[in-house]
């Protein structure tokens, strides 16, 4: 079939004012904007609806291998290689078909131990170094030499991003041992030596203009450093690789990795050489991920897996659902790779090459996303570059004000993270294994800081746990309520949910028929502290009389309504109330504020 079809010729087409003219109407003369357009975090506006019109103005993106198949990574750590090596022949079987090594210590590396039994001419097997290791390539070649595989058989990467290093730790970049270390790996025509990551980013807080954007300027600069110790362009660009967190912004994760080949084709168009087929592995970031509840991580992990195949990446590499807490075991790494293999053998992802394409609303953020990037992009360019606008701090300030803005949404719950802070389970104990973050007030510049963007509320949450294994007793949370059966069943969820979110002890809901009754009882409970559960227009009238007598009987307890009764706030702390908690409540902050007082008495 040839030629233009169009179907259900007898419908007249229904153009994209139509359509907001039906959608005013039924908003009754609500302003459409503010209504039902939304922003991200970096300002790109999305509309309730797209058309083909909108592809009119925005050039379509076409994954450029125009392939439908992806590689399945497993992450190995080799600080102990015979178990490393038993841990990848076991998961040989489950079809993994890349492993990235992760070597702390490239001195210490025993290929024929780490690599028993293991063909690296039938899996490829990568490198994830803290910084560059030229003998650990000359080791490794010699040791294919000696099992007679041919370099031209090999296929992987090394990952040894001397910028990302020095972002994060402050350790000074060895661009001498970079390049010689591409000097080596570039001898194996499949194998990349200068895969470059953009989870030092991601996990720092960005948003994705900003990961697209920082990543290519890291890119500029890392070419032009190794230009200056002695490599050509063509071989550094052709040594390149990039290493992509996955976050869970769903159709933007999509649009991310559809925008970024075309963008780096763009970009490398300066050096005046040919751009070569860029691999992208994409990897689970620990931003988006959790530490109580582990396994909504799963379904996080599926989400974001599902957004890299269809974004068209070379590789996934999902990291398991649990660990965030502890060292992954054997059944762990085999749900994490399961979850490509579904998408694989039972979903069909890899049935159809590019299915984004041609998406209205797919290809318009994609267009956007790549116009955003590239501006910041330019104006870090025309700041020095990568290094220079770090040293001057100009990086992490943006990246620092997204996050804080992130932060700010999780913590008022607008932003939802199941099982964190909304809907957590009161029962569920983590062990004390809370990371600290990296401080970096020796450094001359700050560093960019790794952690979850749920870190606030799993902080939380810890110091309640910390000060039950002290004293052995939890702050205890009474639910007070009465009036209007649905408002007082509605604010006793919200309460119950607020203060579960900390690890609180929460009575089961206390239904009282008079406001006086249920103050005393409240007061009397062991409770240390009493929410107040009820309906805006009970508030106005027993609100009042409820917290007077609450105070009259209550020794050291907190009263807390749950609700804002604009009108009628100041009389209610003068009566006794000593705070409210509301949908726009910060609940971290609020909490911690509470915690300082109860953990103090006690």
């Amino acid at each position: 079939m040839t030629g233009h079809v169009k179907l259900f010729p007898e419908f007249d087409g229904i153009t994209a004012k139509t359509w907001k003219e039906i959608a005013i109407k039924d908003l009754k003369g609500g302003d459409f904007d503010k209504r039902l357009v939304w922003k991200t975090d970096e300002g790109i506006s999305v509309q309730p609806f797209y058309t083909a019109e909108d592809l009119g103005s925005v050039p379509v993106i076409h994954n450029s291998e125009n392939k439908n198949g992806w590689l399945n990574y497993v992450e190995v750590d080799t600080s102990d290689q015979a178990a490393a090596n038993k841990f990848i022949r076991r998961m040989i079987p489950f079809a993994i078909s890349g492993v990235l090594l992760k070597v702390e210590d490239p001195g210490k590396i025993d290929f024929d131990t780490l690599l028993n039994d293991i063909n690296p001419g039938k899996i490829q097997i990568s490198f994830k170094l803290p910084e560059p290791s030229p003998s650990l390539f000359n080791d490794y070649f010699k040791f294919l030499a000696s099992r007679d595989i041919e370099l031209s058989a090999v296929h992987g990467f090394v990952q040894s991003d001397v910028l990302e290093t020095w972002s994060i730790t402050g350790q000074d970049p060895d661009i001498e041992a970079l390049a010689e270390q591409i000097r080596i790996t570039s001898q194996a025509e499949h194998f990349r030596g200068l895969m470059l990551s953009s989870h030092s980013f991601v996990n720092a807080g960005s948003g994705i203009v900003q990961e697209l954007a920082f990543t290519l300027n890291k890119i500029t600069d890392t070419v032009e450093l190794l230009e200056k110790a002695g490599l050509e362009r063509g071989k550094i660009i052709g040594q390149l690789a990039l290493h992509l967190a996955i976050g869970g912004d769903y159709f933007f994760e999509i649009a991310k990795l559809r925008a970024i080949r075309p963008l780096l084709a763009t970009v490398l168009e300066r050096y005046s050489v040919t751009v070569p087929v860029v691999p992208v592995i994409s990897s689970s970031s620990g931003w988006s991920k959790s530490l109580y509840d582990p396994n909504v991580n799963m379904l996080r992990n599926t989400t974001e897996a599902m957004s890299a195949i269809l974004g068209g990446c070379d590789a996934v590499l999902i990291q398991p659902h649990d660990s965030t807490f502890k060292m992954p075991d054997e059944f762990s790494h085999r749900v994490a790779l399961n979850i490509s293999n579904l998408l694989k053998e039972e979903s069909y992802f890899d049935k159809v090459a590019d299915p984004a394409a041609g998406s209205y609303y797919i290809e318009t953020i994609t267009a956007k996303l790549a116009d955003k990037t590239l501006q910041l992009f330019s104006e870090i360019e025309s700041n020095g570059g990568y290094v220079e606008s770090f040293v001057e701090g100009v990086i992490q300030e943006k990246i620092a004000e997204l996050k804080n803005k992130k932060e700010d949404e999780t913590a008022s719950r607008r932003k939802v993270y199941v099982g964190t802070n909304k809907y957590p389970n009161l029962q569920e104990k983590i062990p004390m294994a809370l990371e600290a973050l990296a401080v970096s007030a020796d450094r001359d510049i700050p560093l960019l800081r790794s952690q979850r963007a749920t870190y606030l509320f799993e902080q939380m949450r810890q110091r309640t746990q910390q000060q039950f294994e002290l004293t052995g007793k939890l702050p205890k949370v009474y639910l007070a309520c009465f009036g209007n059966l649905a408002m007082r069943k509605a604010r006793a969820s919200f309460a119950a949910e607020f203060f579960g979110t900390a690890g609180f002890e929460i009575t089961e809901e206390h239904f009282f028929d008079d406001a006086r009754k249920g103050a005393k009882e409240s007061a009397e409970s062991d409770a240390d502290i009493v929410v107040m559960c009820s309906s805006d227009v009970e508030y106005e009238t027993e609100g009042k009389v409820f917290a007077e007598a609450f105070k009259e009987h209550a020794a050291g307890k907190k009263l807390i309504l749950a609700g804002y009764p604009a009108e009628i706030i100041e009389a209610l702390k003068l009566a006794g109330v000593d705070d409210f908690i509301h949908v726009k409540t910060n609940v971290t902050g609020f909490i911690a504020t509470l915690q300082d007082e109860l953990f103090a008495v006690q």
